[in-house]
């Protein structure tokens, strides 16, 4: 755990990222989504057992419908917020160890996509001077779909922090899982993210 508190104190906390404009698909093209977003790391506490580390994002994200000329026609949802993010980890004597959560603080605007929404941080590792981490996300959270209505979803993911030419690079790579909300079993859904990737400046 030392090295890794040693790692993100050196690199990752007090740094500011930028997340250029992405687009991507929902519900088979009927939907278009757009973001970008600023982010900044901050707050690194640790003790002993465990650290925390604030992730504040300040995002600009649109759902579009879209026309069958492949045009949008409407705006669907607007997600943009200014949200606060906080991990939590702690190390566990049983297996060595680094696993935690990773929860939203507190968000502006309405439409709060991640509200009450909390993740399982586990498989954390130092590679070749890459952090890498797996996010689970519990339980789901709701994502639009067509006709004005929202379907559930979770998401798992991968994140990778490393510098390259002297700044700072954080990658997120997330996969959609539509939920039975009776069961609480996932499936593979139609609905593909690209890599989210920011950087230092």
């Amino acid at each position: 755990m030392k090295e890794i508190i040693n790692f993100i104190e050196a690199n990752v906390n007090g740094k500011t990222l930028f997340t250029k404009e992405l687009v991507y698909e929902l519900e088979h093209g009927t939907l278009q989504g757009v973001y970008s977003d600023q982010i900044s790391f901050s707050n690194l506490k640790y003790s002993q057992s465990g650290f925390q580390l604030d992730m504040f994002i300040v995002s600009n994200e649109k759902i579009w419908l879209m026309g069958e000329n492949g045009q949008r026609e409407k705006l669907r949802k607007d997600f943009s917020a200014v949200s606060l993010f906080r991990f939590e980890l702690a190390e566990r004597k049983s297996t060595n160890d680094v696993t935690g959560c990773f929860r939203m603080i507190s968000a502006s605007g309405t439409h709060v996509a991640a509200e009450a929404v909390v993740s399982g941080i586990y498989d954390i590792r130092l590679d070749k001077g890459v952090l890498k981490l797996s996010e689970d996300q519990v339980l789901y959270r709701d994502q639009p779909i067509q006709g004005g209505e929202y379907k559930p979803v979770a998401f798992q993911s991968e994140h990778r922090f490393y510098s390259k030419d002297g700044k700072l690079h954080y990658e997120y790579d997330g996969r959609c899982f539509d939920v039975d909300t009776a069961t609480m079993r996932r499936k593979d859904s139609s609905d593909t993210f690209p890599p989210f990737i920011s950087i230092e400046r």
